[in-house]
């Protein structure tokens, strides 16, 4: 599958290692690093999957993993930034195919969305 955003529309690559670590990052606000987690751990159809808390944990303050409530308001946050999809939820982030493509890998099993992309 060839990454194409359409014609005239310019695209970059990004490194999805340096997404995880920004994702990590105390520094950024919870809903910049929801984005960040979602490119992070995006597989080829936009879904990044966690398992239990597995996102409370990527977005964890002082070593110690968000609260469900946290975890959930921090997703919502991003959705209503329009930095996620609506379909988003702390099981799986979902990026739209307009702003992310992946050429190679498997899609990961995910739980949330069965019916893909």
């Amino acid at each position: 599958m060839a990454i194409n955003f359409g014609p005239g529309k310019p695209w970059g690559a990004v490194s999805q290692h340096e997404y995880r670590r920004m994702a990590r990052d105390e520094r950024f606000a919870l809903a910049h690093r929801v984005h960040f987690a979602a490119l992070g751990w995006a597989d080829r159809h936009g879904h990044a999957s966690f398992g239990p808390n597995g996102l409370a944990a990527v977005l964890s303050k002082s070593g110690t993993p968000l609260s469900k409530q946290s975890t959930t308001g921090a997703v919502a946050s991003a959705k209503r930034l329009d930095l996620v999809s609506p379909r988003s939820s702390a099981a799986c982030l979902v990026l739209g195919s307009h702003v992310f493509q992946k050429e190679r890998g498997a899609p990961s099993p995910c739980r949330t969305h069965p019916e893909r992309p």
